[in-house]
């Protein structure tokens, strides 16, 4: 027994033991690459996921519009923005591309594969204190309201979002300016992977031909949460099109709402009490 371990030993003396640095640091990368590819596909914008949804028509969606009203005055306190400069906001007409227009049983043309760059690096303020309830999707809706800029709003949503827990909605809201009606889609997502961008980084995606997610904002919080804005350049599917129009928001507007530290996995009673009394039916939409 004692000549076996022996050898056994004088067998292993001869390997360069493994570089357990780069395998640590390779593993943090694509564990990143995994993290970005799984939000991508829980909000309809990864390459596969998109074009099944494509192939179906974004799935019949009807938006049942609420009733209009204005922005809330009086936004609760923002990260500062720091420099970020702001890119030019997204043309209208927006479409699928080279499919765009096309029957739902068509074949999808490939889409290019979304590019998250990093754009800035904001200031994330204390979080909410009192009372906290779990986030809802009317509640994320209030909040979202009293960040938007002013302007009609209406076509409030809650969106099915792969991999979504409690806490963690993925919302619409159509805002007018005086131009027409514009989307945005705003999403709640935490998960404590670690390895993530540090609090306070904001990331721009693009999706080129992708009309519903043309540029989708993150901003990175502390213990993993982030918050996405999406910026469209059309309207949700209707069961026949999804018509073109204005990009409502810029990437700096975005950025200020993403940004505000009262976003959470649970939210201030009174934005989630006061969401359950203003949307009471708040209509379901996968498209």
């Amino acid at each position: 027994m004692g000549d076996l371990r022996g050898r056994f030993r004088d067998e292993l003396a001869r390997h360069v033991a493994p570089p357990l640095g780069d395998l640590v640091q390779q593993s943090v990368v694509q564990g990143r690459r995994l993290r970005r590819k799984r939000r991508l596909t829980q909000l309809g914008a990864g390459g596969s996921a998109l074009a099944v949804l494509l192939v179906i028509g974004l799935a019949v969606g009807s938006l049942a519009g609420g009733a209009d009203g204005g922005g809330r005055s009086g936004e609760p306190d923002v990260g500062s923005l720091g420099g970020l400069v702001d890119t030019v906001s997204p043309s209208p007409g927006g479409g699928f591309g080279p499919g765009a227009g096309q029957s739902p049983g068509a074949a999808a043309s490939p889409t290019p594969r979304p590019t998250a760059v990093v754009i800035d690096k904001v200031r994330i303020g204390a979080g909410p204190h009192g009372e906290l309830l779990t986030t809802t999707p009317q509640g994320a809706l209030e909040l979202l309201t009293w960040l938007l800029p002013k302007g009609k709003v209406s076509g409030y949503a809650s969106l099915e979002s792969g991999g979504a827990g409690p806490g963690m909605p993925y919302v619409q809201i159509y805002l007018d300016r005086g131009d027409g009606p514009g989307m945005v889609r705003l999403s709640v997502y935490q998960d404590h992977l670690g390895g993530g961008p540090a609090p306070g980084t904001v990331e721009l995606t693009e999706v080129p031909g992708n009309c519903l997610q043309d540029k989708m904002v993150t901003v990175h919080h502390r213990d993993g949460l982030q918050i996405d804005v999406l910026i469209s350049t059309c309207l949700a599917w209707d069961g026949k099109e999804a018509s073109p129009a204005p990009a409502v928001l810029t990437v700096r507007e975005a950025t200020s709402i993403a940004a505000n530290p009262i976003w959470g996995t649970r939210l201030p009673a009174k934005f989630v009490e006061s969401g359950a009394k203003n949307f009471p039916n708040l209509a379901r939409s996968n498209g």
